[in-house]
């Protein structure tokens, strides 16, 4: 990372300056540059070492001693992977709690059949999702792939922003689609809901890990089967970082950030706050804004470090935010009005000042959001003086 370069700099000019006055005094041996690796760390990989058997993450060099096709290991794949199988951009995390090296788990965003291809193989089909990609002639319709992203704003709402993809064996995964993104237009009566702007998947209550509780802006993984254009899941899992380690170091999309800068979300799936003890790298508070890639160290959902990947050169759409007072004139189940416009709740809607949806008509509040497939959706209500 860019901290242990700077680190390496510093010593560099202590042992190198003040040697004019011709002294013999033995210089101080600077200490040696470690690496402090995180427990836990998640993101996009940069480079493979396949020789030496190692993969850096987030500017971390690990030493490898397994792989797996995600963290639940339920998919054959996990017998079969080695470091040979992991690429540059793939989207992985790894825990170095094992004794004998790193566990590198392939956390892909999609995992299914390639529909169609444009024919300038700038755009591409994945589980009824449109993606853009600058593809080789390597790939071709049929051809079965794993697809690593980050959240993306678009003009159809919270889209993707492909960074990798990787030909597979249909075989490898038994067949088995896999997909990942913010849950909308959640229907009980009929057992559905969207992930991103047009893929509709069915569900049933056995299917939901944990017995959670779906709502709408939830980011979930959901692995089952494509049939005719639609997703039928066989688990829908709610993926959040409320279970991340202490020491876990993750690397993401600032999807929201709120007016004075003291909490942010990242990936759409996750809020941290910022407080004074929150340390900058390669930016500060200022530079804290939608659409930035970080890599973020937490403890306890406090953000301990934030880094500012300048790096980086991926176009993640443009992220729009808003922030309205008012007297709230109606409240429907998942919606409120001021002033004739409409703003909406989800799960990661956060209700100050003991506020609830049903208890918002008539009183003045402020709200902060962010403008998704051209809905408000709320993050931060709070009552304020009129």
């Amino acid at each position: 990372m860019k901290k242990l370069v700077l680190a390496a700099l510093v010593g560099f000019v202590l042992t190198g300056c003040g040697g004019g006055g011709g002294s013999d005094e033995s210089k101080p041996t600077p200490p040696p540059v470690v690496d402090v690796k995180p427990v836990a760390a998640q993101g996009a990989i940069n480079k493979v070492n396949y020789a030496n058997k190692t993969v850096e993450v987030n500017g971390h060099t690990y030493q490898v001693e397994r792989v797996q096709y995600g963290s639940n290991n339920k998919l054959p794949i996990n017998e079969k992977l080695s470091i040979n199988d992991l690429e540059p951009n793939m989207m992985v995390q790894v825990s170095t709690q094992a004794k004998s090296g790193a566990v590198v788990y392939i956390e892909p965003t999609m995992v299914g059949m390639i529909s169609s291809i444009s024919s300038d193989c700038k755009t591409f089909v994945v589980n009824g999702v449109t993606l853009t990609f600058d593809m080789n002639a390597e790939f071709k319709p049929l051809d079965w792939v794993m697809v690593s992203s980050l959240p993306q704003a678009t003009a159809d709402g919270l889209g993707y922003k492909v960074l990798s993809i990787v030909k597979i064996e249909q075989d490898d995964v038994a067949g088995q689609y896999e997909i990942e993104g913010r849950l909308s237009d959640l229907d009980q009566n009929t057992s559905t809901f969207k992930l991103g702007a047009s893929t509709t998947v069915f569900f049933i209550p056995q299917v939901i890990e944990d017995n959670a509780t779906l709502m709408n802006g939830q980011w979930v993984e959901v692995k089952g089967q494509m049939i005719n254009e639609e997703f039928h899941a066989t688990e829908v899992e709610v993926e959040t970082y409320d279970d991340s380690d202490n020491d876990h170091e993750i690397e993401g999309i600032v999807t929201w950030v709120n007016s004075d800068k003291s909490q942010f979300e990242l990936n759409a799936r996750g809020r941290f706050v910022v407080n004074s003890q929150t340390r900058f790298e390669d930016g500060s508070k200022v530079n804290l804004v939608a659409g930035e890639l970080v890599e973020v160290t937490a403890v306890n959902g406090i953000a301990k470090e934030i880094e500012f990947e300048r790096d980086f050169g991926g176009e993640t759409g443009n992220w729009r935010e808003f922030e309205r007072e008012g007297y709230v004139s109606s409240v429907g189940y998942d919606h409120f009005m001021i002033a004739g416009e409409t703003f909406y709740v989800d799960a990661y809607t956060e209700f100050e000042d003991n506020l609830k949806l049903e208890t918002l008509n008539g009183v003045y509040i402020d709200v902060e959001g962010v403008i998704i497939d051209g809905k408000k959706v709320a993050r931060e209500i709070e009552r304020e003086d009129d």
